[in-house]
């Protein structure tokens, strides 16, 4: 049953997206989505490649909410028995997508990685590339290390370029 109805729950978060993305151009992706309680409880976190504004998130929520109210297979859903909610990601949430890191491109990220000898390292700098879409090479992420402090220079050292692979938490950060 669960099952059923997470599958029914899906199939309208991916239609409610692609009717948006064909009405407005901006094509949306799921970040996470967590169906929990039986189905009762729905948080959906989506993106684009220019970010998601408010507006974007209400639209999809009420495209959803429609589409799940439709269900006559599942009384729960049909009676709007659920709670639905749609944001976005927010600086300081660790980015969950690959396709993220193009949106964070020029930002300043912190990544928590394994280096060459699996030994754990950290790097706080600008995000200078992602090739995240790469069929030769394996995915990777190139950050230009900052100091730390308010200014956020440049360390002068060369730009580091990371594995996604051995990316174990990136997060956005606050600033330019």
């Amino acid at each position: 049953m669960n099952a059923m109805m997470d599958e029914l729950i899906h199939k309208a978060i991916g239609e409610s997206i692609a009717d948006l993305a064909a009405a407005t151009g901006d094509e949306m992706y799921v970040v996470e989505a967590a169906i929990r309680a039986g189905g009762r409880k729905i948080e959906l976190t989506v993106d684009t490649d220019k970010g998601v504004s408010i507006g974007q998130c209400a639209k999809l929520s009420r495209a959803i909410r429609a589409r799940l109210e439709a269900c006559e297979d599942n009384i729960m859903l049909a009676e709007g028995d659920f709670d639905l909610m749609v944001s976005s990601p927010g600086i300081g949430e660790p980015v969950k997508v690959q396709r993220q890191y193009l949106r964070h491109l020029g930002r300043l990220i912190r990544v928590n990685y394994l280096d060459g000898e699996a030994q754990p390292k950290e790097i706080t700098g600008r995000l200078l590339e992602a090739a995240v879409g790469a069929v030769e090479e394996a995915p990777s992420i190139t950050i230009e290390a900052v100091r730390e402090g308010r200014k956020k220079r440049t360390a002068g050292e060369p730009p580091v370029t990371i594995r996604l692979a051995d990316v174990v938490k990136a997060v956005v950060q606050a600033g330019l």
